[in-house]
């Protein structure tokens, strides 16, 4: 089965900004290539860099790397749990008050990258179980309505921006 992109209309605010990131009729190839790019990406990734903060309190490659670990959990979650037809409204989650009181940064960037493949792995397998109805499934997460397809679509995106910045962020800096 293929799902294409969510119109703008399905996400909130929020994630319409990350429309412009992903653009596919068939998300869940996407969901699957990205994981090897993201893969390969860390495992160039140069060992010097791992504990770079690009500001004074900007996060570390680590804490960021770890920080697409948390929030592809979360989100996934949140996916379960309409897909399941689960009404009950779910909180939101304080992205910086998880990586303050996280280990990411004492974490090598290859152990943070091999449980971000498990955690994609089974991401993937859990959406290629859902069907056509599931993607349209609907339920409110952080004072926000949101679709299945609509967290399949932030999952990707919202990796996409973060190794945006990275490339440009800490790559390119000193």
């Amino acid at each position: 089965m293929k799902v294409k992109t969510p119109d703008a209309s399905e996400l909130s605010v929020y994630y319409q900004s990350y429309l412009k990131y992903l653009q596919t009729d068939d998300m869940l190839e996407a969901l699957l290539n990205q994981q090897n790019t993201t893969s390969d990406f860390w495992a160039a990734f140069p060992a010097a860099k791992e504990t770079f903060r690009y500001a004074d309190g900007k996060w570390s490659v680590r804490e960021l790397a770890g920080h697409l670990c948390d929030t592809e959990r979360i989100l996934s979650y949140r996916a379960l749990r309409f897909a399941r037809k689960d009404d009950t409204p779910l909180a939101g989650f304080d992205e910086n008050r998880y990586t303050a009181n996280a280990n990411y940064h004492a974490i090598p960037l290859a152990d943070i990258a091999a449980q971000q493949e498990i955690i994609r792995e089974s991401t993937i397998r859990m959406f290629r179980t859902f069907t056509a109805e599931m993607f349209e499934q609907s339920g409110m997460a952080n004072n926000s309505k949101a679709t299945v397809r609509g967290i399949l679509f932030f999952i990707i995106a919202h990796e996409m921006h973060h190794l945006g910045v990275v490339k440009e962020r800490y790559l390119k800096s000193k």
